[in-house]
C-alpha cells in the first residue's frame, strides 16, 4: 500500500461545564509524520524476554517499537501511551531527532517534541504500533518480544526500572493478548507473524496469523536484502 491519504484529525482539547452545559473546544491536529510503507515489512517490536539475544540492528525499515525500547535501541517509530514513560523521554530529549508517537493527554499536560497517535484506539503501545503499522499502510507485521499468553510474573525487559513493576508483580499479559487477537480478527487484510515468544494458541487459529523462529527471521532479513541488490 502506498502513502496513506490521512490529513489530520480534530481532537477535544478541552471540556468546559457552563451553566449545566458541556462546551468542548476542539483544534485540528494536522499529521506530522509521512511514511510510504510501499514493499517493506513493519516490524513491531514488543518488549517480552523472548527477543533478548536478538540484535535489533538487524532489522530493516519499518520498525515500530514501544515505550523503553528507545534507551537501548532507536527504531523509526517510538510508540507510548504511558505517562511516566512519556515523561522519561521527553527529559531525555530524545523525541528531539527521534520520531515518538503519543496521546494527546501527553502532549498536553507534559510537552516535548513528540507525533499524535493518528485516529488513536486507546490500547496498549504494542496493540498501539500495531495499529500505527496498518495505519501507514503496512500489510505484513512482523512481531517480536510479544510474551502474553498468561498472566503471572512480570517477564518484561525492562522490569525493575522506572515506569515498570518490578520482578514480582504479577501481569495481567492475558489482557494484552485478547486486545490482539481482537485486533488481528478485525483486520483480515494484515497478515501477522510472530517471532517465538509465549503466545496463546488462540491467535493461530486465524487465517491471518502464523508464527516463525529467529532463524527463519534471519533468512526472512537476508533475502530482503540479496532482492534490493
Amino acid at each position: 500500500m502506498a502513502l496513506s491519504e490521512y490529513k489530520g484529525e480534530e481532537i477535544i482539547a478541552n471540556i468546559v461545564i457552563k451553566q449545566g452545559k458541556k462546551h468542548e473546544h476542539k483544534v485540528w491536529m494536522p499529521r506530522t509524520v509521512f511514511n510510504d510503507a510501499q514493499g517493506k515489512d513493519a516490524y513491531i517490536i514488543g518488549n517480552g524476554e523472548s527477543r533478548i539475544g536478538f540484535d535489533l540492528y538487524l532489522l530493516p525499515q519499518d520498525t515500530y517499537g514501544c515505550n523503553a525500547l528507545y534507551r537501548d535501541y532507536e527504531p523509526d517509530y517510538l510508540v507510548t501511551v504511558d505517562r511516566r514513560i512519556y515523561q522519561e523521554i521527553k527529559d531525555s530529549e530524545y523525541g528531539d531527532k527521534n520520531v515518538v508517537y503519543t496521546n494527546h493527554l501527553n502532549m498536553t499536560k507534559i510537552g516535548g517534541s513528540c507525533h499524535l497517535i493518528p485516529n488513536n484506539p486507546y490500547m496498549g503501545a504494542g496493540t498501539t504500533a500495531m495499529h500505527i503499522a496498518i495505519h501507514d499502510g503496512h500489510t505484513n507485521l512482523i512481531c517480536l518480544g510479544f510474551d502474553c499468553a498468561k498472566d503471572g510474573p512480570n517477564l518484561n525487559v525492562y522490569k525493575n526500572t522506572n515506569g515498570y513493576d518490578d520482578d514480582k508483580t504479577v501481569v495481567n499479559q492475558t489482557h494484552w493478548a485478547k486486545q490482539i487477537y481482537a485486533f488481528m480478527k478485525e483486520n483480515p487484510q494484515v497478515n501477522w507473524t510472530f517471532v517465538e515468544g509465549d503466545l496463546p494458541t488462540d491467535f493461530f487459529t486465524l487465517d491471518n496469523c502464523k508464527q516463525i523462529t529467529y532463524n527463519e527471521l534471519n533468512t526472512h532479513i537476508t533475502n530482503g536484502k540479496n532482492k534490493s541488490t
